[in-house]
This record gives C-alpha cells, sequence and structure tokens, in this order.
C-alpha cells in the first residue's frame, strides 16, 4: 500500500534531522562570504543608484527619479545598516 501522509503508520517517509545543516567547518566560511558579497552588492547598487539618478536630477532640474530610486533602495540600505549596526541582544535598549 502507498505511504500517504494521512495514512496512520508510525513509519515516517520523512523524518526532521535535528543538528546542523552542513557538518563542513567551511559551512560558516561560505555563509559569511556570501552575506559580504550580498551586503556589498546592496550598497554599492544604492549608492550607484542614487548617484546616477542625482546627476539626471541636477542635468534635467527635475529629482521625481531620485525620489522613486530612494524609495525602493532605502528600505534595502536600512535593512543592511540596521543588521550591522543595530542592537544585538534582548536586553539592550
Amino acid at each position: 500500500m502507498w505511504d500517504t501522509p494521512w495514512s496512520r503508520t508510525s513509519d515516517r517517509r520523512f523524518q526532521p534531522r535535528i543538528g546542523r545543516d552542513f557538518e563542513l567547518e567551511d559551512a560558516y566560511v561560505i555563509d559569511a562570504t556570501a552575506r559580504g558579497f550580498l551586503s556589498r552588492t546592496i550598497a554599492i547598487g544604492v549608492g550607484g543608484a542614487v548617484a546616477v539618478t542625482g546627476v539626471y536630477g541636477l542635468a534635467t532640474g527635475s529629482y521625481l527619479a531620485v525620489e522613486v530610486v530612494w524609495a525602493v533602495a532605502g528600505p534595502m540600505l536600512g535593512a543592511l545598516v540596521t543588521h550591522y549596526f543595530g542592537s544585538t541582544g534582548k536586553d539592550s535598549r
């Protein structure tokens, strides 16, 4: 008989594994490298986009592009700054 999710058998097909996802010590280094790359990419991308639209605004006299870019990129930059410079514990106020 097929093992269905609603069957009442005690033998389950998929069991959660308790513990770390990776047993390698290099997993933390890879994770930190990926986060660092993503953080730099966001920061440089936001800075470049605001700079380009700022120059465009100076040239045309219309700063609507800066407002739109900042409305999209501002929360991403805010989350990045909060992650790196925010409070670190539950009891810190």
